[in-house]
């Protein structure tokens, strides 16, 4: 139904041309650190460690419990280092539409700026989609003086550029997963072309199998018609592939046989884990 499109958190859009499975996926190496931020915190991704740095809400600046991370794994010392947004939504807005004048316009059909954030904006690699988020610079500050070659971008570009990264059947639709701890990210690609993007709110089975129904009935989809992607596979959400397989047969898992060295159970999006964009 429509009304389950107008309760998602985040942006529909209908454009543009992605594949339906996520190959090319870059795993941390050596030399490289990945920096997750979330509202509570920073996950530090590298090979061999994945400590966690907590924020409190209202004090975001730089002290030594930072600096101390920071010099007891020596992340400063990596040579590529990137910082990846979980804290804010995302707007997606078909390039050949985008007017940067309309940026707040843009946004504010999914999230209210706060009066401490400005819009970022990330750029598609295929150069089709402007990806919008609510930016807290207090976040970003605390972090650059640690690392100054560091580049910062927001989780759905990833997911994105890893979807047009990949091959796949022009005569297929596909519905792309990417789960996290209390929400979910559906991608809905059609002969290779995206039909909509949309985050939603996930607090159990039901939540999560009444979007993903209300999306196929909005979209006009029959369950033999097209096939369901998850980005990744983890014993965490066992209980929602469980309960899709009683509504849907053709379920598959991108990055099925990715080892991960260290356990995912805490980390808010596990997908990430190893990644460094």
């Amino acid at each position: 139904s429509s009304n389950a499109c107008d309760a998602t958190i985040f942006s529909r859009v209908l454009f543009g041309s992605i594949l339906s499975d996520s190959k090319g996926k870059k795993v941390i190496q050596d030399k490289e650190l990945s920096i997750h931020i979330f509202k509570d915190g920073f996950s530090f991704c590298t090979p061999d460690a994945r400590p966690f740095f907590p924020l409190e809400s209202d004090k975001i600046e730089p002290n030594n419990t930072l600096e101390k991370i920071v010099a007891s794994h020596a992340f400063e010392d990596n040579e590529k280092i990137v910082g990846i947004h979980f804290d804010q939504p995302a707007t997606f807005v078909p390039k050949m539409l985008f007017n940067p004048a309309e940026k707040e316009t843009y946004l504010s059909y999914n999230v209210s700026l706060e009066k401490d954030q400005i819009i970022s904006e990330n750029q598609t690699d295929d150069d089709l989609i402007k990806i919008l988020f609510p930016l807290n610079n207090k976040i970003e500050s605390a972090l650059k003086p640690h690392f100054k070659d560091i580049s910062f971008k927001h989780y759905s570009k990833i997911l994105y550029d890893l979807c047009t990264a990949s091959e796949a059947d022009e005569d297929n639709t596909a519905m792309n997963i990417h789960l996290q701890n209390d929400r979910f990210d559906l991608f809905v690609f059609k002969n290779n072309k995206l039909m909509m993007f949309n985050t939603y709110p996930c607090l159990n089975e039901d939540s999560f199998l009444y979007f993903v129904m209300a999306v196929a009935e909005d979209l006009s989809l029959s369950p033999e018609a097209f096939n369901i992607v998850f980005f990744g596979k983890y014993n965490r959400f066992n209980k929602y592939y469980t309960a899709l397989k009683s509504y849907h047969e053709k379920i598959s898992f991108s990055d099925e046989q990715d080892t991960l060295i260290f356990d995912e159970k805490n980390h808010p999006a596990p997908y990430f884990l190893n990644l460094i964009a």
